[in-house]
Order: C-alpha cells, then structure tokens, then sequence
C-alpha cells in the first residue's frame, strides 16, 4: 500500500500559515471575513471576495474545494497547464451547497478576485513550501538601529499582540505623535531598505508577492519605481479612481519585514514601551 499523501493548503501571502489535512473530513474556510482559517488579507478592504468563499476538505485521501459564494467564480489551475472550468457562484434562490471539485494533481492553485491565490499541496513527501518561508537557518538578523525602533515597535505592535497584519501608517503616527508622518514614512522606508539589503530571500519574497499582485489585481506595472526590492507605484496622471481601489487592495511593502522582525524575535513586547 501507498503512503498517504501530505495534503496542505496555505495562502500564497502567508507561506508560513500552513494547514494540513490528516484525516478524510478535515477541512478550511477561506474569504475575508475574521472568522475564516485562512484569511485572504489582499481582499480585506474590498467586497469582491465573499465575507467566506470557499471551503476546502479531504475525501477519499484527496482534497476538494467548494464555491461558497453567490457572487463571484472560482477557479484551480496547475503550473504548466490550462485552466480548469470555473467553478461557479452558488443560486442562493435553491437550496444550492455550491458547486465543487477535487484539486488536482500534486501542486494547484485556488484563484478568486481581489488577489485571493491559495496554494494545495497533494505529496507523497513534506509539502514543497516556498523556501523564502523559513529564514532562520541561513541569515544573521542584524539588530534594529536605535534610531528605528520606536518605528519598528508600532509597526509590530498588532502582530505582537495577536493580529494578523502590521500597523498603518497612520497607526503609527497615532503611536509616536511627535514624529510627523514624513518622519515615519522615512524609518519605515530605511527600516526596509536594512533588511531587504541583507536579507536576499525577503527581498524575493516581497517581489513576488508584488508581482502576482499586480498580476491578480489588474494593476498597471508602470509607471512604478524599484528600489532595493521595493515597488513603488508613481502618481497616476488623471483621475483613476478604480486604479487607486485596487492599489489600496495590496500588501503594505513594510508587510514581510514586520512579520519577520517578530518571528525573528528582533521586536518584542519589551519594546513596546517605546509608544505611548
């Protein structure tokens, strides 16, 4: 007999939230709303992404997902290959479960609006997760600069205490009032500038994430400047009020840095005394 497969679902933002399948009956939400196991954070300021899109379960040692919303499509496809017919938005009108499929083969991806990209994995080894996932074995964290770390503590502050995104800018300013928001846009932007320079996997790790942003969410890949592994889009000439919306849809580019920096234990709650 054949070992089982490892089945593992994450979302492609999230490479370190990983949910595995042990047992047939096993199964995850996802969507935007708080409530669901995997939390699709590129759709959270928008409506396209139902509030709980989808589910994904194991049957018969394979994994299947269901379209639960009455909305919007789903879709799988695998690397190499055409995509899947869509699945489609359930009929609220009858009494409709939603329309689902088995995933194929050992590696696809879930798809749905507002850059919602889930990544199945179906091996017969440990699943192939993103090397950039793990960063401790091969890096030295180099410290936070003094002059940083009252930045770097607001900006880790939710993370520390339990929430799943970094804080805002204006998050920030609220935390560290006598610094004007030029100030904190600037040790955010060197905050980066630190450890992407020193650190290659997070510097490939965020520009990938850009990419598929941009891929995902439709968005113009110009006019936009690169520097040190952070993309910046430039001012849009005219009025463009659905391009603004979807730019708005996207990952801070300090994201995979702050994440790091609590993983890595670099900011911790002791420094949190720094704010006020």
């Amino acid at each position: 007999m054949g070992e089982d497969p490892v089945l593992a679902v994450w979302y492609f933002y999230e490479p370190d939230e990983v949910r595995t399948f042990a047992r047939d009956g096993d199964r995850i939400t996802f969507g935007r709303d708080d409530e669901c196991d995997l939390i699709i954070f590129s759709a959270i300021n928008g409506e396209s992404l139902s509030r709980v899109a989808g589910t994904i379960w194991r049957m018969e040692g394979e994994l299947w997902v269901r379209n639960l919303s009455d909305k919007h499509e789903l879709w799988i496809t695998q690397p190499g290959m055409p995509p899947l017919p869509p699945l489609p938005p359930r009929d609220p009108a009858r009494r409709d479960p939603g329309a689902a499929q088995s995933v194929p083969g050992e590696l696809a991806y879930v798809h749905g609006p507002d850059g919602c990209v889930l990544v199945v994995a179906q091996q017969r080894a440990e699943p192939a997760l993103p090397a950039v996932r793990d960063d401790r074995p091969t890096t030295t964290m180099p410290p936070v600069p003094p002059e940083l770390r009252p930045v770097a503590a607001a900006l880790c502050e939710p993370l520390i205490r339990g929430r799943r995104l970094p804080a805002s800018y204006e998050e920030v300013h609220r935390r560290l009032p006598g610094r004007t928001r030029n100030q904190i846009r600037d040790h955010v932007r060197r905050l980066c500038e630190l450890y992407l320079t020193e650190l290659p996997e997070l510097r490939d790790r965020v520009a990938a994430r850009k990419q598929l942003e941009e891929r995902e969410l439709g968005l113009p890949a110009a006019p936009t400047t690169v520097h040190k592994g952070i993309r910046v889009f430039a001012p849009v000439p005219g009025p463009d009020d659905e391009a603004q919306r979807r730019r708005e849809l996207t990952l801070p580019d300090y994201y995979e840095v702050a994440h790091l920096l609590v993983r890595r234990r670099t900011v911790t709650t002791e420094d949190l005394r720094l704010l006020r």
